[in-house]
């Protein structure tokens, strides 16, 4: 009996432990950390966001004598990296990252600290995802940049377009392609957008990539138009121009969509059209390819 009970106390101990606990170092102790090794990072830095937005975890210093913060402060805040240091404990060894958060409402200022990579994951909080507008380069995964479609005030032209073409996708491997490939011809007001490496296109995974020049051509002149008309207006293009009528459309199979549209990023249309505003247009579908 006494066996049981005990395998029974284990038991429940064990279900007990939550996930982002399964290991974490020690945060308070008598001997110091010290740093092993450091390597900072220039822009743009990788996005991460907290694995466990409500669990209290501290900001350090590197010594970790003094916190600037928690975690929990800030849970739907993106973390931007700036440098990775593995720090000693006593005879412990850990990767931490230094990273820092803009100021919100509750919380003003901004806050660098350390804190253990096991804390974090990579990818953009719901502060980014809503934003108006966040570069193309930000995203990681194609997750977040579904989000940042379906949450942002910005994106609802994107969504319908998505949704006007049947059977297919929105893939951001292919919208970072479709975006390098029209990054100086349809970017005139800032030839550095949208800031995609081209070493990091992954071209190899699609093939009959079909490009819509004329389609972004007009998206680019529309941009105060209600979103309803310059759908009809991209489905008439898209069938007259280059022949993807809607029964063309609903015969393509495994083929994805690469969509990226910034306009209305301040929500001002003064703003939004004066000279230098932010603008970008990149479209594109192309069949996956199944290695």
């Amino acid at each position: 009996m006494k066996l049981r009970s005990r395998l029974g106390i284990v038991f429940g101990v064990t279900l007990g432990i939550a996930l982002c606990i399964i290991f974490s170092p020690s945060v308070q102790a008598a001997t110091k950390y010290t740093v092993v090794s450091e390597k900072w990072y220039n822009v743009p830095a990788t996005s991460y966001r907290a694995k466990c937005p409500n669990k209290k975890v501290a900001l350090w210093n590197k010594k970790h004598t003094k916190r600037y913060g928690y975690l929990t402060d800030r849970p739907n805040t993106t973390f931007t990296l700036n440098s990775i240091a593995v720090l000693k404990h006593g005879n412990t060894k850990a990767v931490y990252y230094y990273v820092d958060a803009g100021g919100t409402k509750k919380h003003p200022k901004g806050t660098l600290g350390y804190v253990w990579r096991g804390y974090l994951t990579k990818g953009l909080a719901m502060d980014q995802l809503k934003s108006r507008y966040v570069r193309l380069a930000e995203f990681s995964n194609n997750a977040d940049y579904a989000n940042y479609i379906k949450y942002s005030k910005s994106q609802k032209i994107t969504k319908a377009l998505v949704k006007a073409l049947p059977n297919m996708k929105l893939n951001l491997d292919l919208t970072n392609i479709a975006a390098y490939k029209f990054a100086e011809t349809m970017s005139d007001e800032d030839p550095s957008l949208p800031d995609v490496k081209s070493s990091s296109l992954k071209t190899k995974n699609y093939t009959h990539i079909t490009y819509f020049p004329k389609v972004t051509a007009y998206l680019k002149k529309s941009n105060n138009v209600a979103t309803a008309t310059r759908v009809k207006k991209v489905k008439r293009i898209l069938a007259k121009d280059y022949g993807l009528t809607t029964a063309k459309l609903n015969h393509l199979k495994n083929y994805q969509i690469g969509l990226y549209i910034a306009e209305n990023t301040t929500g001002n249309k003064v703003k939004d059209n004066a000279p230098l505003t932010i603008k970008f247009y990149a479209f594109a579908i192309a069949q996956r390819v199944n290695h």
